[in-house]
């Protein structure tokens, strides 16, 4: 008989709002002290800068060419092409003065806000002159990638190499080390290689992963800030400089969003809504004449290739021709779950030269239009299969339009192969994916889907050890249950194995329950089509957790009704109205527990572990 070795390893997160940090002031420091030469460098500039003092008021703006690296080590942090366009979109926006929020700057500060007339595009070309879509995609085995050091910026330490950083601006989206938004490096603060900006994942762009207060792409925008030369407002000192006249000397950074005025250092009150400040992202709307100037004299000395760099043209490839030869699903033989539905589709190279990007559109039933940027390698005549990122329908009668547009960044010359329909149908509900992955011992290991109404919906026995099962199913709108057993009592544990499960929403990969310990049982509760679930979730925090006596739930949104709490058999324990948010539970046993939470306008499932 095998030893059993009981053991629970449980970590609770707690998602709290976290301040704007920003490392490019810590980078900047450390490199200076490691190569002290540099500072005279940097005085030398600023004495340029200061001398030239340009005016920017009739010139044509300037563009700048964006490639973007995005390092990832899961498909979450594998952010979209879309993703990625809105957050070009916001720096052309930001940086003159275009962004719709700019109404919101205090009359007083009216007369000095400004556009810094620069405006940014995904690059075109890349620096040998080949057409490209200016995003660069590398899988990396790296958990995160630390401010202090250059991991990112090299191919063969997990990162992606820079391009030309005199001619591009290079921007990395990666996991950063827990703590930090972001970092950029200052003209002449660092290694030609590692010139550029680096920014978290979940704080890029305005969509997909971006996560609020920092969702609005501003993160980006007070980076490039630094890489174009623009200090802190409080020039990172009580009451510090940052080397521009027209912006109010502030004591301190400014979090969350103020109300103007909001005075220290005997001034008229902050600019807290400065790009360069720490606000959130709804309460950044401006830049001033200073930094503008500042800005340009930076360029001028020191970023001068910027003028003369072909990235934003496009590198034109005559007889370009590519369309859409077919969709391979989904088709009217197949029936497809509403939410997501997964485009997949030939594309075809009819043109007389090779094929390196293009850009698919697509949409359901003349709804809103999604676009997928291609880049590889196809020869004339040639075709390749693509896999479209998810788009939902509603309903159940479709048809589906993909089309191709802009081969090699040039004018298609026949528009009459571009363009390809389907009509499908598909039935309501969102596509769930279970992953479950056995142990040594599979043939103890059985488990169940079921609905909330105990209706079995799949099942799962007769297991092998150490295969990694994948089903795929669509649900309806609803909660369900996810029960794991173990006939001998020693299901994910002890060192027989790596056994877990994971159910997660195949919509946009959020995860729906999981786990990777458990004994003899184990239940999840989930739920799919619940409005307002992924908004709330994590907004309801209980502690402490674990527990023995009592626990705490606080929210900040929703008024709580009613608590459930369930065992792992899916008995009802314990269901309570409570009032002042305080729970006690001093009566249940050791275990592991679901807590359901009934709101006004949700249910909030949330793990409950009780020891004592």
């Amino acid at each position: 008989m095998r030893s059993i070795i009981f053991f629970l390893i449980f970590s609770t997160t707690f998602l709290f709002s976290q301040n704007r940090t920003c490392g490019s002031n810590k980078r900047l420091d450390l490199y200076l002290s490691e190569n002290p030469l540099t500072i005279y460098k940097q005085k030398r500039l600023e004495k340029q800068i200061k001398e030239s003092n340009l005016e920017q008021n009739t010139l044509s703006n300037l563009s700048i060419p964006v490639v973007v690296h995005v390092v990832y080590k899961n498909s979450i942090e594998n952010i979209t092409d879309y993703q990625i366009q809105s957050q070009i979109d916001v720096l052309s926006k930001d940086f003159t003065r275009a962004n719709s929020d700019a109404l919101n700057t205090p009359t007083d500060f009216l007369p000095i806000a400004s556009s810094i007339q620069i405006d940014f595009c995904l690059s075109q070309q890349d620096p040998n002159g080949n057409p490209t879509n200016g995003i660069i995609r590398k899988q990396t085995s790296q958990s995160f990638f630390p401010l202090y050091g250059n991991e990112i910026f090299y191919d063969s330490l997990g990162g992606s190499s820079a391009w030309d950083t005199k001619n591009y601006l290079n921007i990395w989206v990666c996991m950063i080390e827990p703590g930090i938004l972001g970092w950029a490096q200052f003209p002449a603060g660092g290694d030609v290689k590692t010139d550029g900006v680096v920014i978290n994942f979940e704080h890029f762009g305005t969509t997909g992963t971006a996560l609020s207060p920092y969702n609005l792409g501003r993160t980006a925008t007070h980076e490039v800030g630094h890489w174009l030369n623009l200090f802190h407002l409080w020039g990172d000192n009580n009451c510090g400089d940052d080397l521009v006249n027209d912006t109010p000397t502030q004591e301190e950074e400014n979090f969350g969003c103020k109300i103007h005025p909001s005075i220290s250092c005997n001034n008229n009150g902050d600019m807290f809504m400065n790009f360069m400040d720490y606000t959130n992202d709804n309460c950044m709307n401006s830049f001033t004449e200073g930094q503008k100037s500042r800005v340009w004299s930076s360029i001028t000395n020191f970023r001068s290739e910027l003028f003369l760099s072909n990235g934003c043209s496009s590198s034109t490839t005559p007889n370009s021709d590519a369309g859409i030869s077919s969709i391979i699903s989904p088709n009217n033989s197949t029936l497809e779950c509403t939410s997501p539905v997964t485009p997949i589709v030939i594309l075809t190279n009819y043109g007389n030269t090779n094929l390196n990007t293009v850009t698919i559109k697509y949409s359901i039933n003349s709804g809103n239009n999604l676009y997928y940027s291609w880049n590889g390698l196809l020869l004339t005549n040639n075709s390749d299969t693509i896999v479209l990122p998810p788009i939902t329908a509603s309903g159940t009668s479709h048809f589906i339009t993909v089309s191709t547009q802009m081969p090699n960044n040039s004018t298609d010359i026949n528009f009459s192969n571009d363009e390809s329909t389907e009509i499908f149908n598909s039935i309501d509900g969102e596509k769930i994916k279970i992953n479950i992955k056995t142990d040594n011992y599979a043939n103890e290991t059985s488990w169940q889907l079921v609905s909330e109404n105990n209706d079995v919906i799949l099942t799962g026995d007769s297991l092998e050890n150490n295969i990694l099962y994948e089903k795929e199913i669509c649900l309806s709108s609803g909660c369900y249950k996810f029960i794991i057993n173990d006939s001998y009592g020693d299901g994910f544990c002890c060192d027989f194995g790596n056994g877990f499960y994971q159910i997660y929403n195949s919509a946009n990969n959020s995860s729906l329950a999981s786990n990777s310990y458990f004994q003899f049982t184990d239940t999840s509760f989930f739920c799919i089509g619940i409005s307002g679930i992924d908004d709330l979730s994590e907004d309801f925090q209980i502690f402490p957790n674990p527990t023995c006596n009592e626990i705490m739930i606080n929210n900040t949104q929703e008024k709580v009704l009613l608590i459930n709490i369930i065992d792992n058999l899916g008995n009802t324990v314990l269901s309570k109205k409570i009032k002042n948010k305080k729970l006690n539970i001093s009566h249940l046993k050791n275990g592991i527990y679901h807590l359901i939470i009934k709101t006004e306008h949700t249910e909030i499932v949330k793990k409950l572990v009780i020891q004592k």
